[in-house]
């Protein structure tokens, strides 16, 4: 992630026109006594947290077994020619639930396991063991996670500032839209991405390596049952899209347009049906703002959080942090891509001027 200097500047400039009702220094308190119950559960009983996100990581291997190998015998036959139609047919649901299950997979490992080292605890080999393989995970969907973890920790200790290496509260549409271009996932279209760096460097490469393996071994099976098309359709066009556009419009919409204040600055989805597609299943980060609350906690704390959270929060705070069900989540993306062109348009030169140096001097 790049922090753009414009786009800082129309953040801080927004904030000040803003009628934002934060929390109270009472809300605030109550949760964090409430964080702090959890938390000491939580460090109490590593055996069951280890067993809970061991369950986790076989569901999603198993699942995502099923999806490649299982899934497509409900569209395609065995071992015969299948008319194109059903192959693209085939191609897009098991593409899709496959790719959604990579990103749910990735982001689960890289922010509970390469940032907050959560996924697995404990001391002596099997910890260490089960620590690695928590940061590593990711790597089969070819994200990197030694960036990831450094960006991600600075915008937990430098929230809403220009040391935020992960600064999302002012992104400018333009910036979202050209991830949509094809393949932005491996391709520079936009600086607005957070799984890899922008060059390819040794720990990238490494996990380029490690997910053409995992993909190309299901690849091999595919073809040996479906035939050829529908392996390259679904690896090579489908996989690369679903699960990055899911992560790119969770980014856009978690901290945009919010306060530049790490108890004030996010939305929480919840672990509704938007919240739990978007990102990417209940340990995704569906209740970020509770997060950035009380980030020790792993993610089935968070949930219990979330919903403490909800009944102290009066009408107004739930209608800034959190998402109404159904057509919520769209309403939300609508509502910041007007706004943020709308205020940027407002602003004009007065805001996000630089000098040669990059300097921000805001109106």
């Amino acid at each position: 992630m790049k922090l753009h200097p414009r786009e800082f500047a129309l953040a801080r400039a927004h904030e000040g026109q803003q009628d934002f009702e934060v929390l109270t220094t009472n809300q605030v308190h109550l949760v964090m006594e409430r964080g702090r119950a959890l938390f000491k559960w939580f460090k109490s009983h590593p055996g069951t947290h280890n067993l809970i996100n061991g369950l986790v990581v076989l569901s999603i291997f198993a699942a995502d077994g099923w999806a490649l190998i299982g899934l497509p015998a409900l569209f395609l036959a065995t071992g015969e020619e299948n008319p194109m139609l059903s192959i693209l047919l085939a191609s897009c649901v098991v593409g899709g639930v496959h790719s959604w299950l990579l990103y749910s997979l990735t982001v689960f490992s890289l922010h509970e396991g390469a940032a907050h080292d959560a996924i697995f605890v404990g001391t002596g080999r099997l910890g260490a063991i089960g620590r690695f393989l928590g940061r590593n995970l990711c790597r089969i969907a070819s994200a990197e996670p030694h960036q990831y973890a450094e960006c991600h920790m600075a915008h937990h200790a430098k929230f809403g500032t220009e040391a935020d290496s992960e600064f999302l509260n002012f992104v400018l549409p333009r910036r979202y839209w050209l991830t949509f271009l094809p393949f932005a996932s491996f391709i520079n279209f936009t600086d607005f991405l957070a799984h890899r760096p922008l060059t390819y460097t040794r720990h990238r490469l490494v996990s380029a390596a490690v997910g053409l393996l995992y993909n190309g071994t299901y690849g091999v099976l595919m073809y040996r049952r479906f035939g050829a098309a529908f392996a390259l359709l679904t690896l090579l066009v489908v996989l690369p899209h679903v699960g990055f556009y899911l992560d790119r419009v969770r980014q856009f919409t978690e901290h945009n347009l919010m306060p530049l204040d790490n108890r004030n600055g996010a939305r929480s989805f919840g672990v509704g049906f938007w919240g739990l597609l978007i990102g990417g299943g209940p340990w995704g980060q569906p209740c970020h703002l509770v997060h950035h609350m009380v980030a020790s906690l792993p993610w089935y704390q968070q949930i219990v959080l979330h919903r403490y959270f909800k009944q102290l929060l009066t009408p107004r705070q739930r209608q800034q942090f959190l998402v109404a069900p159904v057509v919520g989540f769209p309403r939300l993306v609508w509502q910041i891509v007007r706004e943020a062109n709308r205020f940027a348009r407002q602003q004009g030169d007065r805001v996000g001027n630089e000098d040669r140096r990059g300097v921000v001097h805001p109106g």
